[in-house]
């Protein structure tokens, strides 16, 4: 299965990035989070179905200080 890893780009690009694939993970992490969720409304309005979502933190440290971030995986499939 395909990840599509939301970052820079715009929305449009992401959602033409899926459309290529059958079955795809979209990945938002920390503040990409609500585009990875605006990218699987998009293609929800294009016929394809959420299938998993799962919610994660990944926690890592800076400067002796931990620090936690939020990621969002959204399966998809048309």
């Amino acid at each position: 299965m395909s990840i599509i890893e939301v970052a820079e780009k715009e929305v449009s690009e992401y959602v033409s990035q899926a459309k290529a694939h059958p079955k795809f993970t979209i990945k938002g992490k920390g503040r990409d989070t609500v585009k990875a969720v605006d990218v699987a409304e998009l293609l929800k309005l294009e016929g394809f179905k959420v299938t998993h979502i799962k919610l994660e933190t990944e926690e890592h440290e800076v400067e002796g200080k931990k620090q936690r971030t939020s990621l969002i995986l959204i399966e998809m499939e048309k």
